[in-house]
């Protein structure tokens, strides 16, 4: 893969978030890594500095994983580097306090989605409760469809 014309694209480490299976293919929630130091994002940032931590996770310095940076892509996605030792695109797993800080982190995502989803949830049923005050419309009225199977032709 080419970013521009002489410019490889920067293999970056990412941290795992979330894998989900929906239907045939497996989708990985990824959170961006940098070794730029940096704190503008200190409620979502996952940071390994300690020399165990670095060595468990197979990191080379210390980086920081941004949650609030994330992207979701397919588990076949041609943009994972393997590791020819290794043999996979996973090169080390976060323990201790890293990993207690991952789930924490992945703990205020969802609570935001929820909390986000609560409140898109009312608002609708306000703007319903409104529509229905004063007689207007719902605003996308729906229609109930019945599915009638046919049956297969004989061939005779």
């Amino acid at each position: 893969m080419k970013r521009g014309q002489n410019h490889p694209v920067k293999k970056r480490p990412c941290l795992v978030l979330e894998v989900q299976d929906t239907g045939p293919a497996r989708r990985i929630t990824l959170a961006y890594g940098t070794t730029v130091p940096g704190g503008r994002n200190r409620g979502y940032e996952v940071r390994i500095t300690q020399a165990e931590a670095l060595r468990a996770s197979n990191l080379r310095e210390p980086t920081r994983f941004i949650g609030s940076r994330q992207l979701c892509v397919s588990a076949a996605h041609p943009g994972f580097a393997v590791s020819r030792r290794l043999k996979t695109a996973r090169i080390g797993r976060l323990t201790g306090a890293e990993f207690e800080r991952l789930q924490a982190v992945r703990a205020r995502i969802h609570a935001e989605a929820d909390i986000a989803a609560d409140r898109r949830a009312e608002r609708r049923r306000e703007v319903a409760e409104e529509r229905a005050r004063r007689g207007s419309p719902p605003v996308r009225p729906f229609v109930v469809e019945t599915v009638r199977r046919r049956r297969p032709a004989i061939a005779g």
